[in-house]
């Protein structure tokens, strides 16, 4: 078995180039046939979302917002969601050129992309703790940052920023974790590794509903507090095509609130419409639910609402972007106005 070389520092440094080169990339081969979607006469037109992976329980409350009106309620004709995933267009790519109002990402990709040019901000989130997690083995558990010491993780190539960071909150080096790159969980299932860098939300459940018994801990409880599934919009978009933001989040709040009221339907919608050619076990997808949910209500969203983002949140995700050497102020990142509009205007939603 061989481990990485590079030392974490180095490795964020590398990734956060390469983030940010192919969000450059992406933009100079966009801009020249950006979509405009502005608002008719009569309404507000289509609305364009860039997801942040292929359509799966992720994305539930949009699915909701979209079968149930909630979109053409707030005035829209009709919504694309296009999915993300492997060679899709990033979603600060997608809200820069116009080709969506609003894009689904993660901290570690925006804000590098930020740093380079692109004029954009976090309007929401939905996971108020991000869903990174070490798994690993029931009968050999690694249940906090401590017990990594002298252990064997795999990581996956495009998890490198996050798990430099997580190490360096925790003043682990690679002296001390030897960290491999991931291919899948059977890496962990026969005995490669002690424990792999997954996602609650597909992590230790199901492996052990899979006969695997497992335990996972989250960085977030570990040094590491981040949001996930970030909501971004463009500056032009903020400034020049609000009443549109607003009207869009409105919807996407509104899709939330009934998705985490009737989980059941979040995973027919998941697995039999929206996410229908992925062929989803639905057992694992009403698993994968069932793990989000902890990450998305929160006391924060039980007072102040769905997607919202605290002053203490916002800060403590700056401080963990340090860590993997990125460095941004919180008010360049978030823009949080658009959401207590939302609920100013609608109470009842909060």
């Amino acid at each position: 078995m061989t481990s990485l070389t590079r030392s974490p520092r180095g490795a964020r440094r590398l990734g956060a180039v390469a983030l940010a080169a192919a969000l450059a990339a992406a933009l100079s081969g966009c801009a020249a046939d950006a979509a405009t979607s502005g608002s008719d006469a009569d309404g507000f037109g289509t609305a364009e979302i860039q997801l942040s992976w292929l359509k799966n329980q992720q994305f539930a409350g949009t699915y909701f917002a979209d079968a149930d009106g909630f979109f053409t309620d707030a005035g829209f004709d009709s919504v694309t969601l296009t999915a993300g995933g492997s060679g899709a267009t990033s979603a600060e790519a997608a809200v820069t050129t116009g080709k969506a109002l609003i894009g689904i990402s993660a901290p570690l990709i925006t804000a590098p992309a930020i740093a380079q040019g692109a004029e954009a901000k976090i309007v929401g989130t939905l996971y108020q703790r991000n869903p990174f997690s070490v798994v690993s083995s029931a009968d050999a558990p690694l249940t906090s940052a401590a017990d990594l010491v002298g252990k064997t993780i795999a990581v996956s190539d495009s998890n490198t920023l996050v798990w430099g960071a997580f190490l360096a909150a925790n003043d682990l080096s690679d002296a001390d974790v030897t960290t491999v790159p991931l291919s899948d969980t059977s890496m962990l299932t026969t005995g490669q590794v002690d424990g792999y860098l997954g996602y609650t939300t597909s992590g230790a459940a199901a492996l052990t509903t899979s006969g695997f018994p497992a335990v996972e801990f989250l960085l977030a409880d570990e040094g590491l507090p981040m949001l996930g599934e970030s909501l971004i919009a463009s500056q032009d978009a903020i400034d020049n095509d609000r009443e549109r933001v607003v009207a869009l989040l409105t919807a996407l709040v509104r899709g939330w609130n009934a998705a985490l009221e009737d989980p059941e339907r979040a995973v027919e919608l998941t697995v039999d419409v929206y996410g229908a050619d992925q062929e989803y076990d639905p057992a694992a997808i009403a698993l994968a639910v069932e793990a989000q949910t902890p990450l998305i209500v929160t006391d924060e969203t039980e007072q102040n609402g769905i997607l919202t983002i605290s002053e203490e949140l916002q800060q403590a995700t700056v401080d963990s972007l340090a860590l993997a050497d990125i460095d941004i102020a919180a008010d360049d990142l978030f823009d949080l106005s658009l959401l207590e509009d939302v609920y100013e205007e609608n109470p009842d939603l909060r």
